[in-house]
């Protein structure tokens, strides 16, 4: 059987040829980005409307979208399986963190805890706000690129929102998880002293996350290398 161009190619540069696309696997993530960009358009846009028609209540916010908000972010849960069974390249274990970090804030915080010290908190509020607008911009990008399109504004804007959305969205997290701090210590002593950890975790961490965006938006957004004279 001859080989392909990608395939010579590939030989004579010494790589292996990319692994084909699993046509199934890709028509299966093509629909979860989709629906997950819609969920989380919906969540964006019922607190947008909850805030225009209260005139900026954001005490208002978690009744309206709180319930939806849980089972829109537990659904990220499958991003950790698409990164086992090899779906897409991210790393399992960065994946796992990454959603586990934002299920403790939608179980292990606002739904634990259903006090107006965490729900009804303007830090709630800002967090879904920057939760919302970082996925819808996030699960777009990866349902185009996933049949090979790519508009420039939603690469610009994928690796430039970040500037704002991360500190707005890291510090609400964080302000959540200290607004339940004594709720937490009258539920166990350990609870509390975990999620004492967590806050004294976030800095660093937001740094690595930060800066690793940095890079990326240079890789990415960054002036083009001119070409070698041959």
């Amino acid at each position: 059987m001859a080989k392909t161009k990608s395939e010579t190619s590939a030989a004579s540069s010494g790589k292996r040829a990319p692994k084909p696309v699993n046509p199934v696997v890709n028509l299966y993530l093509i629909a979860y980005n989709w629906a997950s960009f819609a969920a989380w358009g919906y969540v964006l846009l019922q607190t947008s409307k909850t805030l225009l028609e209260t005139g900026n209540d954001y005490t208002k916010v978690y009744a309206v979208i709180g319930d939806q908000l849980v089972w829109v972010q537990t659904a990220a849960l499958l991003e950790v399986f698409h990164s086992l069974f090899g779906f897409v390249k991210s790393p399992v274990g960065t994946t796992a963190m990454q959603v586990a970090s934002r299920l403790l804030l939608v179980w292990g915080v606002c739904t634990l805890f259903p006090v107006p010290e965490v729900r009804s908190y303007w830090a709630f509020t800002t967090m879904t706000i920057a939760w919302s607008i970082t996925e819808c911009i996030r699960y777009a990008y990866y349902a185009l690129n996933l049949v090979n399109l790519g508009p420039s504004w939603l690469i610009w804007c994928r690796y430039t929102f970040f500037y704002i959305l991360y500190p707005v969205g890291a510090g609400s997290e964080a302000i959540e998880i200290y607004q339940s701090l004594p709720f937490a210590h009258s539920i166990h002593p350990g609870y509390y002293y975990f999620l004492c950890a967590m806050i004294c975790i976030y800095p660093p961490g937001f740094f690595v996350m930060y800066t690793h965006m940095m890079g990326q938006r240079k890789r990415y957004l960054g002036p083009a290398k001119p070409k070698k004279s041959e």
